[in-house]
């Protein structure tokens, strides 16, 4: 049975607008039809809806070819002093470890960074990736999930031009690569492979300068 045009481009518009929210990336609209194993002749409709919308505090915007969710122009004051604080927060304990991983063994998945951390990371690295100290690469592994990797921001704030500088580089590496390989036999990990990141000077570093 065919629905009716309003609903499917009303069910349409709530997919995309939720895979945009929950990837947090824009999307091309290729990206959108394989997704959605949809025509590019059904998503644009929903597409025209979500960006037509108004009275919300998220909008979409549209170049063409990517589409992506943004803050309202509206609350622009608003987003820009929330910015403006998180920018004066230090980035704590959470923020140094998260930074250490990616540094000594990035690109890396947030499962990645999670497991080496131990904890759940999501919230910092929205932080880290706002302050401009990581950023996101697509995961050629995983189209549903992105990589994290360094800036060059992030190594300029350090003081050095290549990763290999930091902090005993090649030994912190070494026992990250000890870890993955203890995640990939199912084998229970140290507690002092962790530390070794938790407790990495580069971590303090970037404390210090933040």
């Amino acid at each position: 049975m065919r629905f009716p045009l309003r609903l499917m481009n009303d069910a349409l518009a709530l997919q995309i607008e939720a895979l945009l929210f929950a990837l947090g990336e824009p999307l091309a609209r290729r990206d959108l039809t394989a997704m959605l194993r949809a025509d590019l002749s059904d998503i644009e409709p929903a597409i025209a809806e979500l960006r037509d919308r108004t009275g919300h505090g998220i909008v979409l915007v549209d170049d063409g070819v990517h589409v992506e969710l943004r803050a309202a122009p509206e609350a622009a004051d608003l987003i820009e002093r929330i910015r403006r604080e998180e920018y004066a927060r230090d980035i704590g304990r959470a923020g140094q470890e998260a930074l250490a991983a990616i540094l000594y063994r990035g690109p890396l998945s947030r499962a990645q960074i999670d497991f080496i951390r131990g904890v759940n990371s999501s919230q910092t690295l929205r932080t880290l990736a706002m302050r401009g100290l990581v950023r996101k690469l697509p995961n050629p592994r995983d189209e549903r999930s992105f990589l994290y990797e360094a800036t060059t921001e992030l190594l300029a704030q350090l003081g050095v031009t290549d990763k290999t500088a930091l902090p005993s580089y090649e030994e912190v590496r070494a026992k990250l690569e000890a870890l993955e390989r203890a995640q990939r036999a199912h084998e229970p990990v140290p507690e002092s492979v962790r530390e070794a990141v938790a407790d990495a000077d580069v971590g303090a570093t970037i404390g210090d300068e933040s």
